[in-house]
């Protein structure tokens, strides 16, 4: 049972919504709003790829957790380096093999995506804005990767969610490395606050933010024929997203910035997926958002996990 919870805490279970939301816009637009076993299937790699991703992370960075988060499975010593390399690669490699199995294009983007997975957490996570860069790309993709999974193609609508994705993940991965700042700079770590400055990390972050709202409107004017009720999403997860980002641009210190990666995943879970709501009805897309979103609220007030 002990091995089982630091297998939770590597994977940061109170994330979980983060990939299925990412991927749903692109599952869901490419079936026209069917939950097929081809969205569930992609729902399920994309879900099991992130956690391999969160292991991975934690394997790279053990040394340095063993200074700033000591209690954490790894620098802790209730799991080795080799319990989370060998579960982490052996789940990419089965992520590989059922991209492939549903069909070419999505295994290739698998492939990818574990590369930059790989890349990040290797090498780019202490190397500034190429970080910040290069995960909201992984997490845009994701949408990518839930239309070819079920359908082979990416219909235009799954452009506009990735564009959203990617600039809104930008966005959210500048603010939130604030919450660690203090340790970052005294261990070295190259963060994009610390890279380009705290102001200017903070201007980068409010114009990719600003940028992703404005695409996801861009549908609701430029396409005549879809629902138009999924920007009810859009304005909830501006609401999120600045309601709780406000006190860090006041006040950039670590307390605000670990509030404002709380806001960001309250808002991604509202933003990501509002395409899905072009797609369906109100009520079926607040019947797939809203019980993810009460299920994070809930894990992130009960865990004492730092996320």
């Amino acid at each position: 049972m002990g091995r089982f919870k630091a297998y939770l805490e590597l994977i940061r279970y109170p994330l979980f919504a983060i990939p299925i939301v990412a991927t749903l816009p692109g599952a869901l637009i490419a079936s026209e709003g069917h939950l097929t076993w081809r969205v569930a299937a992609a729902l399920f790699i994309a879900l099991c790829g992130y956690f391999a991703g969160m292991i991975k992370n934690d394997y790279f960075h053990h040394e340095t957790d063993k200074h700033t988060n000591p209690e954490r499975p790894l620098p802790s010593q209730r799991l080795t380096p080799r319990q989370a390399i060998i579960p982490a690669s052996t789940i990419y490699g089965l992520c590989v093999i059922g991209g492939f199995w549903l069909n070419i294009k999505a295994g290739l983007l698998v492939m990818g995506l574990v590369a930059i997975s790989h890349l990040y957490n290797a090498i780019f996570k202490a190397k500034g804005i190429l970080g910040s860069l290069t995960l909201p790309l992984g997490i845009g993709a994701l949408s990518i990767f839930g239309a070819l999974a079920v359908s082979g193609t990416v219909p235009r609508l799954v452009w506009y969610a990735f564009a959203a994705t990617t600039l809104y993940d930008l966005g959210t991965h500048i603010t939130t490395t604030f919450k660690d700042i203090s340790r970052d700079e005294q261990l070295g770590i190259v963060t994009t606050p610390l890279q380009i400055g705290i102001r200017p990390a903070l201007f980068v972050s409010a114009v990719a933010t600003v940028l992703a709202f404005v695409i996801a409107f861009l549908p609701y004017w430029m396409e005549p024929d879809l629902q138009k009720s999924y920007i009810v999403w859009v304005i909830l997860g501006i609401i999120a997203t600045v309601g709780s980002r406000i006190s860090l641009y006041l006040q950039p210190n670590e307390k605000n910035g670990y509030f404002a990666l709380k806001g960001s995943m309250v808002g991604s879970i509202l933003f990501f997926p509002c395409l899905i709501g072009a797609q369906v009805s109100i009520t079926i897309s607040a019947a797939v958002i809203v019980p993810l979103l009460l299920v994070t609220l809930f894990l992130l007030k009960t865990t004492q996990q730092e996320v």
